[in-house]
């Protein structure tokens, strides 16, 4: 869809069902009352990016998220993103300097 941005974390295996998959997620500085949401590929929200207050527009904010195992098929984890604007009333799919990266690990237990 173009109003969402697909991400693809290969995993260095599969997680057992239950494992936690942890997202580490780095944005460039969002402006006040926008939100970044993540879903599965079945389109189950995993979380939001949300930041709280002004943001120095030269820093980058990380937001950490996560998964069950139960949710993962396999090694490949595809999840979406997608950005809505102060106010805004449709989703968009964020911009590479908006969301600039996502990654996954196994959380300890």
């Amino acid at each position: 869809m173009a109003d969402q941005r697909r991400i693809v974390i290969n995993l260095p295996r599969a997680p057992r069902p239950d494992e936690t998959v942890g997202l580490n997620i780095v944005t460039g500085p969002l402006p006040i009352g926008a939100e970044i949401n993540f879903r599965t590929a079945a389109g189950h929200l995993i979380g939001s990016a949300v930041p709280f207050g002004r943001t120095d527009p030269d820093k980058q904010l990380v937001f950490q998220l996560s998964l069950s195992g139960r949710d993962i098929d396999g090694s490949r984890l595809e999840i979406f993103a997608d950005m809505l604007d102060a106010g805004g009333s449709l989703p968009r799919a964020p911009t590479e300097q908006e969301l600039v990266s996502v990654t996954g690990w196994f959380v300890p237990q």
